[in-house]
């Protein structure tokens, strides 16, 4: 399912229109940068604002949106696209609508556009975000990912939600998903940068009708997860290509993954940032400048939260859960 280039929007398979650009609103510093940023990026022309329980910002969001958004702001709600998340302890079946319900009061809204399933795991409900033992291990639910998703199609039957999505499954999760779905996942958002492109995933979304959308699209170097690498904006191919065509490294990174079909949600607070992060459009990078960001690809994933034990050492959060998506490479059996 590949956009046509002049398009800002991509077609969904049911019908809906998602804007290709968002603005992520994932933020380790001060919220009130975030809402700031928030307020900027809209009045600059961002029409799709990715937002997650998780991030434990949604009510300072909400307030912003019921600044900007509505009869006679900046925007009416009609004309911006708004997603949001399922954390992994309200997974079950009987938590579902009540976790919707309270992002959407948080965020001062009626519904949202898209709602996505943040991870695979499910946690124990009732001891914070990420529950666990005195010995530091993570308490998981066991809640399957059908049972989840049947819930998440209910949203959809009673208004709450247009869309629903996935966060970080891998494509056999996927598959199992489109096995028992009355109603389908219309995008998995994953990972996806030059240096992880997450290709073979790609293709399967774009064969499955589902658009991939990419977070972390330079690499997320703020984060303290996976290993220390240079600023992927620095990377010498992307800066020749961007002193050839005349765009910054950021702007040669977003348009190759509209070129490639991929939505994409930068995070940024900084004005300038989110002022370039638009310069996406009207111009088209070459085959052969595509084929270049290509080969950036590393095959290394970021994107794994850790957890440090009671011992002090370090695990991966969800690697010993049933449901750990990360446990195989995409294209390889």
């Amino acid at each position: 399912l590949i956009p046509k280039m002049s398009d800002k929007t991509v077609s969904l398979y049911n019908g809906f229109s998602m804007p290709l650009l968002g603005l992520g609103t994932w933020h380790h510093g001060d919220q009130g940068e975030m809402t700031e940023g928030i307020r900027f990026a809209v009045q600059e022309g961002f029409r799709h604002i990715d937002c997650a329980y998780c991030y434990g910002n949604e009510k300072e969001v909400g307030v912003v949106f019921s600044e900007i958004i509505g009869e006679g702001k900046n925007v009416d709600r009609s004309e911006i696209y708004i997603a949001s998340k399922l954390w992994c302890t309200d997974h079950a079946a009987d938590r579902v609508e009540a976790a919707c319900r309270l992002s959407l009061a948080d965020l001062g809204l009626d519904y949202f556009d898209l709602y996505i399933v943040h991870w695979p795991s499910g946690f124990v409900p009732g001891k914070g975000n990420v529950p666990r033992d005195e010995d530091g291990k993570v308490l998981f639910s066991g809640v399957t990912i059908e049972e989840t998703w049947a819930a998440m199609e209910k949203l959809v039957d009673i208004g709450l939600v247009r869309s629903i999505g996935l966060s970080n499954f891998n494509s056999k999760q996927v598959t199992k998903i489109l096995d028992m779905a009355r109603i389908r996942p219309a995008v998995l958002q994953v990972e996806s940068n030059p240096r992880f492109n997450n290709e073979a995933l790609r293709k399967f979304c774009a064969a499955q009708s589902i658009v991939m959308v990419a977070f972390s699209p330079f690499g997320s170097p703020d984060l303290p997860w996976g290993a220390k690498l240079p600023h992927i904006l620095a990377d010498p191919t992307l800066q020749a290509i961007s002193s050839r065509v005349g765009h910054s490294s950021a702007q040669v990174v977003l348009r190759w993954q509209v070129q490639r079909g991929v939505g994409v949600i930068p995070k940024s607070v900084i004005q300038t940032e989110l002022s370039d992060n638009l310069g996406v459009w009207g111009w088209e990078l070459s085959k052969e400048d595509m084929e270049l960001v290509d080969g950036l690809e590393t095959g290394v994933r970021k994107i794994v939260p850790i957890i440090k034990m009671a011992d002090g050492s370090v695990q991966i959060r969800d690697e010993t859960d049933e449901n750990y998506p990360f446990g195989f490479v995409e294209g390889e059996e």
